[in-house]
């Protein structure tokens, strides 16, 4: 395939080196190339600034439409770290708290008085995941309601006592969802526009249930059947991502998020701890969750991230706190791996080499000279 030149936010370009700019474009569009994926647009904030956001490739293959920096794509399960952050800020209002037993905001739901707040945004809370994994969509075509999801899954029998292991479900963040509109006494996505959106200046991120055939600047989510060739995915019905995936955005206004989240801008100091706080499970063993956050250590590096899989859609956010630096891909093709092999090429060229990656490199740089 052969990809369209990069599409830069002239301001944002003017913040980069334009030698680094080109070895970025460059390495997005090989990595295109090589995963034959149709578009990606990304995002680098490094010294806790957004430098750089470029769009590559074809937001749309039949009729052709160029991917920009204004293109919008499913950021999935990324909605994630979002929905955890609306339930610390309603934490932090004191309309509620993380240690409440669910069955305080939503009774009936199996082991309600046993799982809280906090099990359900560290993934700890032991319900199944009800997001269907039929290749490639099944019933998610088809609409529904959080209160339908939850009246059908939340009474299945726990998988595990709360707080004992940690799986990821989609469903908890469903029921987290549901609380949080309980709490702020508004929808979910009205209440992030408000307290989130509007503040970050994220003008250009919508909900998935909003979404219509007149939404400019959208990308075209496609899949692989096997080896064939590139097809549209299948819409999905409304009212399945909700609190789990239902975020619309460009990589800029990503990049927004991750810039307020390196300076502390939009959290009091104990819940910005609390969201990046791990849990210890019941067997002394570490959780890799925090509160809608992924954290571990690559090459003594702390990463921050969440990566997120839609219909036809797949995207990261890797966040650097020590460097204050973030990486946002994003894709519109959901057979393809090629999110994460930019967003590890970019990681290469945009942070300082710690001091495992720069004996890494200086031993290669030795092989290749014999």
């Amino acid at each position: 395939m052969t990809v369209a030149s990069a599409a830069s936010s002239p301001t944002a370009a003017q913040s980069l080196d334009p030698v680094l700019a080109r070895r970025i474009d460059a390495a997005v569009r090989r990595v295109l190339d090589m995963d034959h994926a149709p578009s990606a647009s990304i995002a680098i904030v490094r010294d806790g600034h957004l430098i750089y956001a470029a769009a590559y490739g074809q937001a749309q293959l039949s009729p052709a439409v160029p991917a920009t920096p204004q293109t919008r794509y499913q950021l999935a399960s990324i909605s994630k770290s979002l929905t955890a952050q609306a339930l610390l800020l309603l934490e932090q209002d004191g309309k509620l708290s993380l240690d409440d037993p669910v069955s305080q905001w939503i009774p009936g739901l199996s082991g309600g008085d046993g799982v809280t707040l906090r099990d359900l945004l560290q993934h700890t809370a032991g319900y199944p995941d009800h997001y269907p994994q039929t290749y490639p969509a099944g019933p998610r075509t088809q609409p529904t309601t959080p209160d339908q999801i939850i009246a059908e899954w939340g009474r299945h029998t726990l998988l595990f006592k709360p707080g004992t292991r940690f799986r990821y479900s989609n469903l908890n963040y469903v029921i987290a969802g549901r609380i949080a509109e309980k709490a702020a006494g508004e929808p979910l996505f009205a209440f992030l526009q408000r307290r989130v959106f509007t503040p970050l200046g994220m003008t250009a991120t919508l909900d998935l249930d909003d979404i219509g055939p007149q939404t400019p600047n959208l990308a075209t989510g496609y899949l692989r059947l096997a080896l064939g060739v590139l097809q549209p995915a299948p819409e999905e019905g409304q009212g399945w991502s909700f609190g789990a995936g239902e975020v619309v955005s460009t990589a800029s206004d990503l990049a927004r998020w991750d810039e307020a989240f390196l300076s502390g801008g939009l959290l009091a100091p104990r819940q910005a701890q609390e969201q990046i706080a791990l849990p210890t499970l019941a067997d002394g063993s570490q959780s890799p969750y925090a509160l809608g956050l992924f954290i571990s250590k690559q090459g003594g590096r702390t990463l921050v991230y969440h990566v997120g899989q839609g219909l036809g859609f797949l995207a990261v956010n890797r966040i650097y706190p020590a460097e204050r630096a973030a990486i946002v891909v994003l894709t519109n093709d959901s057979s393809a791996s090629a999110y994460a092999h930019i967003a590890q090429r970019l990681a290469y060229l945009v942070l300082p080499p710690t001091p495992a990656d720069a004996q890494a490199r200086a031993l290669f740089a030795a092989v290749q000279k014999g």
